[in-house]
């Protein structure tokens, strides 16, 4: 993340008119409050997931109070968490950075009888914590498969490509970059692809990476980035090197930085996540869960990433991510 952001931004949903909906209390009480403790207030793919909560809670009568730390930190999570829970919030919505580093905190929210939905990481991600409801996020093997898919159309199943990772140790990053290589051995024999690289998260990287690889790599066809950092690094490195387009680049997310890059030419496919629709599920599970509807709540929800391209990218709405605040 880049920049100086507030520490904690907190947005208030007052209760909508007109039809009674499931959030409003029929006594005539105050309505739920509902936490959103977010990743940060900078990365678009937070602030999406944010706007589609707000959208929903606002259409259910909810208090929505909106909570982010600094930088996407489980360390900075925790305190936020404990607030919430003396605060006595009847739900939490949670973008984790750990579940298993933030067991402690989801046990008291627990035992304070607040049910929790979890955006953005996978139960298996959570270590199959049991004080979660549910686990809203996109497959990362699914990520990957659609990159390996869409770089094998455009160049013509056969050639060169490279994978550029974020992050070494973590395990989403990892599994979007090993599904890519695993569906190309499968699928594309005639694809050969270089030992993958990792930039730790940094564009600068991501773009001094890329260009050591075209400068070794001559005949090098595509290069598939794994998160939007990544791909924004690499697309400044292809179209400083004036390559645009003859290099294809796929990659993950589809934040401002990466359409903009589209549009000029130098992105030719993005894999967007649905950070939108999983905040306004999670508010709607929030809801479930108080009003007594657990019934409803799935306890793992992976929706589908969505391709998009050139052609369909003005009729993407809310599948492009958003720097939004209320």
């Amino acid at each position: 993340m880049v920049g100086v952001i507030l520490s904690i931004t907190t947005a208030t949903v007052l209760s909508a008119c007109g039809t009674t909906t499931a959030a409003q209390n029929s006594s005539g009480h105050k309505p739920y409050t509902i936490a959103f403790i977010n990743g940060d207030n900078i990365d678009p793919y937070f602030l999406t997931a944010w706007h589609g909560a707000y959208v929903e809670a606002k259409k259910l009568g909810v208090k929505l109070i909106e909570n982010a730390p600094a930088s996407f930190d489980y360390e900075q999570q925790a305190p936020i968490i404990e607030d919430m829970i003396a605060r006595h919030v009847n739900a939490i919505i949670l973008s984790a950075d750990s579940g298993t580093a933030l067991q402690p905190e989801l046990l008291q929210a627990h035992k304070a009888g607040i049910p929790v939905i979890i955006v953005n990481q996978t139960q298996a991600d959570m270590n199959n914590t049991p004080y979660a409801l549910s686990f809203i996020s996109t497959s990362n093997t699914e990520l990957s498969r659609y990159g390996a898919q869409a770089m094998h159309s455009l160049i013509g199943g056969s050639g060169t490509t490279a994978v550029i990772n974020s992050t070494a140790g973590l395990t989403s990053d990892i599994h979007r970059g090993t599904g890519y290589y695993a569906w190309m051995k499968s699928h594309a024999p005639g694809i050969k692809v270089l030992p993958m690289q990792f930039d730790q998260d940094s564009r600068s990287k991501a773009d001094a990476i890329a260009t050591d690889l075209m400068k070794a790599n001559p005949q090098l066809k595509g290069i598939f980035a794994v998160d939007s950092f990544t791909g924004q690094g690499v697309g400044v490195a292809i179209k400083a090197a004036g390559k645009a387009g003859q290099i294809k680049l796929v990659a993950i997310d589809a934040e401002p930085q990466e359409v903009t890059l589209m549009k000029q030419g130098i992105i030719q496919e993005l894999i967007a996540q649905q950070p939108y629709h999983m905040g306004a599920l999670a508010m709607q599970y929030a809801v479930d869960a108080i009003t007594g509807h657990k019934s409803l709540i799935q306890r793992n929800v992976a929706p589908p990433p969505i391709i998009v391209t050139p052609k369909n990218l003005s009729h993407m709405g809310n599948v492009v991510y958003q720097a939004w605040h209320p």
